[in-house]
């Protein structure tokens, strides 16, 4: 039988032990948010989420109907009287690796502006379900007090629909009423463990499983709705948040892997009538980059065939090094160095690092998430030009993915692999 290279339930601590030895990080910080958020007194808590007869109703009482998909689909087919205003606006697609946070202020307070709005309006936004949270979290964060949002979306429209398109007068609008509900990483890492708080991970079991902030329970923000997009009913929710002991009374922290199920989990909290709701922004895209952060993983068996391979690797000096941006620039141009981005096609695709290759950590592994053969690793890496006599420079949002890909190489025989998890200014899309 052949040797086995297993790594279980300490995964982590096998991973990092395995892979950064002596190593110092400092941590990424991500964008500056205040320490503590004001949704712990937020004024508008339940009946957020409402049915379409309510909302013909608050239009025939003047509500402004705000519709939060992409022009194009406005064009194709509308509520009458809906102003175009793509949620995407609010915020920033991917800013060196950590994705979907907003947008400034000077962005968002112009986007209103363009929209017509004021803060005396009552606003009804829909977009394809019940839940587009990262619309309704910038107009939390600006201070609107009377929005709500149409349970379905589009959907549940059930009228003719329109394709006049609706031009608002711009207005004067100024973010002079925001309330930060944002949290950042130092504020997170000071809430786990603590009692009385719970940390919710809105990202699918299998994400969840693979890595989450330490002491978070998973609550998969499309879970939250039927096959219609609406959203479950309110004693289904109540059910599903006590049989995982998210408290009403408790502070909440919501994270996902880039802010979007987050805000989802935000709004459904807060229509749920949970008054101390914090949304962490950056989320895992940000929590990942640093080993020292903590993170807990789950896999009840991760095994690799070590067959002929090596398990002692490390860049020249012995150990692997978090390069600087400067060396990490001469490696661009260097023919004997390659630089892997471990990320997902899409969002490689969306900006990279120029001359880097994309090898997705997540195709390593098979679906029972086992490691894959040391063959079909071998040609993986192979096919992206991602071979033992190069210099192997890893880039990863961090964390896991960064321990992951570094594991699988140096059983592999790889000798000289380094790693960068910093910000980068010069993604090029591919």
């Amino acid at each position: 039988m052949s040797p086995r290279f297993p790594l279980k339930k300490s995964l982590r601590a096998v991973l990092l032990a395995v892979s950064l030895p002596a190593l110092a990080i400092t941590a990424y910080t991500g964008a500056a948010v205040a320490a503590a958020p004001a949704a712990a007194q937020a004024a508008q808590q339940g009946n957020i989420i409402i049915s379409a007869d309510q909302a013909k109703k608050l239009a025939a009482s003047g509500a402004k109907i705000i519709d939060l998909r992409p022009a194009k689909d406005y064009a194709a087919g509308h509520i009458p009287g809906a102003i175009n205003l793509p949620w995407i606006k609010f915020n920033q697609r991917e800013v060196d690796g950590v994705r979907n946070e907003f947008a400034s202020d000077e962005v968002i307070e112009r986007e209103l502006a363009a929209a017509g709005l004021s803060y005396d309006d009552t606003l009804v936004i829909y977009e394809n379900s019940a839940l587009p949270g990262r619309a309704y979290v910038v107009f939390d964060y600006a201070g609107f007090k009377k929005v709500h949002v149409l349970d379905g979306g589009v959907g549940a429209w059930k009228e003719k629909l329109s394709t006049e398109a609706v031009t608002p007068q711009p207005s004067a609008f100024k973010l002079s009423q925001k309330k930060e509900i944002r949290v950042d990483k130092k504020f997170v890492e000071g809430k786990v463990g603590k009692a009385g708080v719970t940390i919710i991970d809105g990202r699918d079991e299998e994400a969840y499983l693979d890595g989450h902030i330490p002491g978070a329970k998973n609550l998969p923000a499309p879970k939250l709705l039927t096959a219609e997009r609406t959203l479950k009913p309110q004693s289904a929710l109540t059910q599903v948040l006590a049989d995982k002991q998210i408290n009403p009374d408790d502070e909440i922290v919501s994270y996902c892997g880039s802010g979007v199920y987050a805000a989802n989990n935000y709004l459904a909290l807060r229509n749920q009538g949970y008054r101390n709701v914090a949304f962490y922004d950056a989320s895992w895209d940000e929590w990942s980059r640093d080993p020292k952060a903590g993170q807990s993983v789950a896999y009840d068996n991760y095994t690799f065939d070590v067959t002929g391979t090596q398990t002692t690797a490390g860049s020249k000096s012995g150990v692997p090094q978090f390069i600087n941006i400067d060396e990490l620039k001469k490696a661009t141009d260097d023919k004997k160095a390659v630089i892997v981005d471990v990320r997902a096609p899409a969002d490689y695709d969306w900006g990279h690092i120029p001359n880097s290759v994309n090898v997705f950590w997540d195709t390593t592994l098979n679906a029972d998430r086992t490691l894959k053969s040391a063959a079909e690793l071998d040609k993986i890496y192979k096919a992206a030009g991602v071979t033992p006599d190069k210099r192997v420079i890893i880039y990863a949002r961090g964390g896991y993915q960064l321990t992951h890909t570094y594991t699988a190489l140096s059983l592999l025989g790889y000798k000289n692999i380094d790693f960068f998890t910093g910000k980068f200014e010069g993604w090029k899309s591919k």
